[in-house]
């Protein structure tokens, strides 16, 4: 994104957030079948989906003037 102090350039900004979208596309696609009593499967699923949620927020998120 852009440095804190400058405006996003909206054509950016769209470009970013479709290819955020699609990452996200991506991830859940390759999700395979979870074993529930796998802690450590169930923990980088939620890592992964954190660190994409915050992504997605950032990217979504207007610019603070």
């Amino acid at each position: 994104m852009s440095a804190a102090t400058e405006p996003a350039d909206p054509v950016l900004r769209a470009a970013e957030q479709a290819v955020l979208i699609e990452a996200v596309k991506v991830h859940v696609e390759n999700i395979r079948p979870i074993d529930l009593t796998d802690a450590a499967q169930l923990r980088g699923l939620l890592m992964a989906a954190e660190v994409l949620l915050i992504k997605i927020s950032e990217a979504f998120t207007p610019d603070n003037p």
